[in-house]
């Protein structure tokens, strides 16, 4: 078994692994059908997906799946970063994290140990990985559900299968990889190049091109559409968090030590994004709306609280270095709370809920405003919206058109233009449509 733990990718090549000592045959199953006459779960893994945002974009599925079975013990898994999604949820039972190596990495044989000592039945695996379902196989849950996705379909006893791009739409997607090489040799795109570039585009380079490349969908919608595998009927896509009393004090002395008292207003500023920079809106332009919205003579007259990654202290220290000297006391950065070591993800949550607004970039924070129906602006630049849509009403989103985008690339290999072309007034008019007047 060390040896498969090591080379886990390569057991998606068979169709007869052994198992124990005996051999086990995967058996296709209809793929997108409702699971009928199946006995119904005891005890159910979630693997949760690795990101923030996609963790908390899976709460919806969560809920339709406590709903769907409601006796059944449901427990979460993750790493880390996502336990304070999980922490306080109503919708689970237990939430645990992957049992890790001394290089922060998931160590598969420990995590898998420890997974079979809580005889799960069923494990429902959200990333797409192969590492997931192989954990999941390993720690021989029966039956493992997940998106037939990345060659994993034999570590799989039931799939889904993701809907591709059509033919159009991968040209569409190459034709943007063409306008990023012009504008990288100072050309712009001329009129009528669109149509003839695409002409060009053989099938066979679009058939390869489409391999693995999927139809835009939320993925509030994506990881329901498992739930409606198993046989529920919810559609409700309100993300939805918990909070512990921990955290709740937490963000207490927060406030208290940023001398934000009740009634006092104050917005959320998260400048970063874990995903990469090409999201990340300029620090000078985040500066002028931060100067602003503190302000004591404008119309917000509120504290900035700065939230962001460890690794994103640069970026903010940018920001406070770019703010004029009279609002500096009322822009504050929480890496500088608790002595230096910041605050919490989950008092960020309470933070989050109480604010007047959020503004952020594409990243986390943003789902925990959505989750807490809190006023939101939305900086978009490289993603596609239809893959990050939250169907929340209070999210004002602010973008522009670019002929190379959306690009959904971690950095620019150009000039950012999708990012740098949202103005600090255009940021301005939507914090004022979005302002929540009413301070918890």
């Amino acid at each position: 078994m060390k040896i498969i733990n090591h080379l886990y990718i390569s057991a998606i090549f068979y169709e007869i692994i052994i198992v124990n000592g005996a051999i086990a045959l995967f058996q296709d199953s209809d793929e997108n059908s409702t699971v009928k006459s199946q006995r119904l779960p005891q005890h159910i893994l979630v693997i949760m997906p690795n990101w923030l945002g996609d963790a908390v974009m899976a709460t919806p599925f969560l809920r339709a799946l406590r709903n769907y079975y409601p006796t059944a013990r449901i427990t979460g898994l993750g790493k880390p970063l996502v336990q304070p999604v999980l922490a306080g949820l109503p919708l689970i039972d237990a939430a645990t994290s992957y049992v890790m190596t001394g290089e922060g990495r998931m160590n598969i044989s420990a995590t898998a140990a420890a997974l079979k000592k809580q005889n799960c039945d069923l494990a429902i695996i959200l990333p797409n990985s192969v590492r997931a379902a192989f954990l999941a196989w390993r720690a021989g849950i029966p039956r493992r559900l997940g998106y037939n996705r990345d060659g994993r379909r034999l570590l799989l006893t039931d799939a889904i299968a993701p809907v591709r791009r059509t033919e159009m739409e991968v040209r569409q997607e190459l034709l943007r990889r063409k306008a990023r090489e012009l504008i990288a040799d100072d050309r712009q795109p001329e009129a009528g190049e669109a149509e003839s570039e695409m002409k060009k585009i053989s099938a066979l380079r679009v058939k390869i091109a489409g391999w693995n490349s999927f139809q835009p969908l939320s993925a509030i919608d994506y990881y329901l559409a498992l739930s409606t595998y198993l046989g529920s009927r919810e559609k409700n896509r309100q993300m939805v968090l918990g909070i512990t009393e921990a955290e709740r004090m937490e963000s207490g002395n927060v406030m208290a030590q940023a001398d934000i008292s009740v009634g006092r207003p104050f917005m959320m500023l998260f400048p970063g994004a874990h995903f990469g920079a090409s999201k990340c809106w300029p620090p000078e332009r985040f500066a002028k709306v931060a100067a602003a919205v503190a302000d004591p003579h404008g119309p917000q007259n509120a504290t900035v609280l700065i939230g962001g990654a460890p690794g994103e202290k640069p970026l903010i220290e940018a920001i406070m270095a770019a703010l004029p000297d009279h609002v500096t006391a009322r822009v504050i950065p929480l890496y500088k709370f608790n002595d230096g070591r910041g605050v919490s993800l989950g008092a960020i949550k309470e933070l989050v809920r109480r604010a007047q607004l959020v503004l952020c970039n594409d990243t986390g924070p943003r789902h925990f405003a959505a989750a807490m129906g809190t006023p939101l602006v939305t900086l978009f630049g490289p993603t596609d919206p239809r893959w990050a849509e939250i169907f929340y009403n209070l999210e004002q989103q602010v973008a522009i058109a670019v002929p190379c985008g959306p690009c959904q690339l971690k950095r620019c290999p150009i000039d950012h233009r999708c990012m740098t072309g949202i103005t600090p007034e255009m940021v301005l008019q939507a914090v004022a449509r979005r302002w929540r007047k009413d301070a918890l």
